[in-house]
């Protein structure tokens, strides 16, 4: 169906006209799952909560994989009609830089958009998914400072100058400024017919951060979000946030009414035992009524993640990584 729907499209069209109206919007969504076993766990809820709640009709889903994957995985991602695609490794030394793969390849809609294997949908995103620009999830706690960016952005040759911009809670500092263009890298979306500037640009940058990680200092996990800064710093233009309700990390449940995605981190989940059941469902205590809704859908899916990891060979035996407070990675 979706085949036929994208095949009366005008490829030939000029690129406003390409993305056409919200309507007829059509969208890519991507995860990239490699060798690490909790990816495989985190996966299976992605998957279910992909098919779950993404649009049907004006979607398109595909999982891309780094390395040998488990066929049992691949076999059951195929039986829910998500596509699967091998790639290889983009910056060796950066894991995290295989998101930038989506970018790097062509794709049959109008909108890419490449999520973290623990970001759930538990709503359809499109209508946050409108505008024509590049697009990411605003930076969580500040993550590299301000003065990371600055060595970094002196040091690239770009003569581009620092500009401030706020993350959305302290760093280990105390302070929230951070670079303008700092995001979360948990989500991140662009045209398609601007996806292979940014991705050759991104691509690039991550390597040069790589062959330079000691400007990272204590931050050089950080290579993918911070070459994304870069890249627009390149590009010239700055990124345009997408609403944390898109992103939604524990540290906002009790401030949020509504959600469309979470990101449920395995460096968060620590933090907040209280809100996680022992069947790792979440407990919605205190939070309002739109949130509460949002978890009870979330729930549901967890529930049914948990039956099916129990179930598939190459994930029954990561059960421990799965949404568990006391895991630590």
């Amino acid at each position: 169906m979706f085949g036929r729907f994208l095949g009366n499209r005008n490829r030939g069209s000029a690129y406003s006209e390409r993305l056409g109206s919200n309507q007829s919007r059509t969208y890519t969504f991507s995860c990239i799952l490699d060798e690490n076993p909790r990816f495989y766990v985190e996966l299976v809820l992605w998957a279910i909560c992909a098919r779950k709640f993404l649009p049907q009709g004006k979607s398109r889903i595909i999982v891309y994989t780094v390395g040998a994957i488990p066929s049992d995985l691949i076999d059951w991602l195929q039986n829910l009609d998500i596509g699967v695609q091998a790639i290889g490794t983009v910056i060796e030394g950066s894991p995290h830089s295989n998101k930038i793969a989506p970018f790097l390849q062509s794709h049959p809609t109008d909108v890419i958009v490449v999520c973290d294997t623990d970001l759930f949908f538990l709503g359809d995103p499109v209508n946050l998914l409108r505008s024509e620009r590049i697009r990411a999830a605003p930076n969580n706690h500040c993550n590299p400072p301000s003065h990371i960016f600055e060595r970094i952005l002196f040091a690239s040759g770009l003569n581009r100058p620092y500009r401030p911009g706020i993350a959305l809670f302290k760093g280990a500092d105390g302070r929230r400024e951070t670079h303008i263009n700092n995001i979360s890298a948990g989500i991140v979306a662009a045209p398609v017919a601007r996806a292979a500037e940014l991705g050759a640009a991104w691509k690039k940058w991550a390597g040069w951060l790589v062959s330079n990680r000691r400007l990272l200092e204590v931050w050089s996990v950080h290579v993918d979000q911070v070459a994304f800064a870069l890249a627009l710093e390149e590009l010239g233009e700055d990124v345009e946030f997408l609403p944390p309700q898109l992103n939604a990390i524990l540290h906002l449940f009790e401030e949020l009414t509504s959600c469309v995605a979470v990101h449920l981190t395995t460096i968060h989940i620590p933090s907040f035992p209280e809100r996680f059941n022992d069947d790792r469902t979440l407990r919605a205590q205190g939070l309002s009524d739109g949130m509460a809704a949002s978890l009870g859908r979330l729930n549901a899916c967890i529930l049914e993640a948990g039956e099916q990891i129990s179930r598939l060979p190459s994930t029954r035996g990561h059960y421990d990584k799965f949404l568990n407070p006391s895991w630590v990675r």
